[in-house]
C-alpha cells in the first residue's frame, strides 16, 4: 500500500541518518517532536512495521518505555510526556536505554532536553491544515 511505501522510505531516511550495527540495523536516538495528536505514536508504529516489529507499537505514556525486539537488534519507544522534570528522568535511568545498542524512539523530547545525547535526530512532525485531516510534514534534521 502507499503507506507501506511512505514507512519504508521513512525508515530508510532515519537509518541513513543513523549509526548501524553489523548487521545493518540502525543505533541511536531519534527525537520525535510534535503537538498532541501530530501523529508520533503512528509513526513509530509505522517505522516498527517497516523494520520488521511483529505487533503493533503501542504508546507508552504510562509506563514511559516500550520494548520490541527483532532478534538480538531492540527498538525501544520512550514517550516521556508525563515527566514531571528532567531530573525525574535520570533519576529513572532513562539514559541507559540511549547508550544501549539500540534504536530509541523518543516522543516529547522537550520534556528533558538535556536527556538526549548530541547525535540525536530529530522527526519533526508539522500538522498542515485541519489537526484530524490535515496533512502531515516530516522534517528530520541533525543535530
Amino acid at each position: 500500500s502507499q503507506l507501506d511505501d511512505i514507512a519504508q522510505a521513512m525508515w530508510k531516511q532515519v537509518s541513513e541518518c543513523l549509526e548501524s550495527d553489523s548487521e545493518g540495523n540502525p543505533l541511536g536516538v531519534v527525537a520525535l517532536r510534535g503537538v498532541m495528536g501530530a501523529g508520533k505514536t503512528t509513526i513509530v508504529r509505522a517505522l516498527g512495521q517497516a523494520a520488521g516489529i511483529d505487533g503493533e507499537a503501542v504508546s507508552p505514556t504510562f509506563g514511559l518505555v516500550q520494548c520490541y525486539q527483532r532478534g538480538h537488534w531492540q527498538l525501544f519507544h520512550l514517550d516521556l510526556y508525563r515527566l514531571n522534570s528532567e531530573s525525574e528522568a535520570w533519576d529513572l535511568g532513562l539514559t541507559e536505554y540511549f547508550d544501549s545498542d539500540a534504536l530509541c524512539l523518543v516522543e516529547w523530547p522537550e520534556q528533558a532536553p538535556g536527556l538526549l545525547p548530541e547525535r540525536a535526530v530529530m522527526l519533526e512532525v508539522k500538522v498542515k491544515g485541519e489537526h484530524d485531516t490535515g496533512a502531515r510534514e516530516l522534517i528530520l534534521s541533525q543535530s
